[in-house]
């Protein structure tokens, strides 16, 4: 498992906001305090999706997605060895949040 300094993760964040605030996703991100296993929080949300994503230094990250309408949850365990990985874990947010839940 590789280590991920927070900058980086939270440039690899930033560098999505663009996108999803033109697609209508509200995004905020937290960079927590420095511990032993610090990490990199992005909250997202539209008016069909809420999502959580949690990435530690470590490389580990999950991802939690809720559907308010129906109250139908996931939650998604990714351990991300390079920044190939990152990019994918970041589209797959993206795609998961501009994806329409099914009645």
């Amino acid at each position: 498992m590789s280590q991920f300094a927070p900058d980086l993760i939270a440039a690899a964040v930033q560098d999505r906001g663009p996108a999803w605030e033109a697609a209508g996703i509200q995004w905020k991100l937290t960079t927590g305090p420095t511990t032993d296993k610090p990490a990199v929080q992005v909250t997202c949300e539209n008016t069909h999706n809420l999502a959580q994503l949690t990435i530690w230094t470590s490389g580990e990250a999950e991802l939690d997605l809720a559907h308010p309408t129906s109250g139908a949850t996931t939650s998604t365990h990714y351990d991300l060895a390079t920044q190939e990985d990152l990019a994918t874990c970041l589209d797959e947010l993206t795609n998961l949040l501009n994806r329409h839940p099914t009645p």
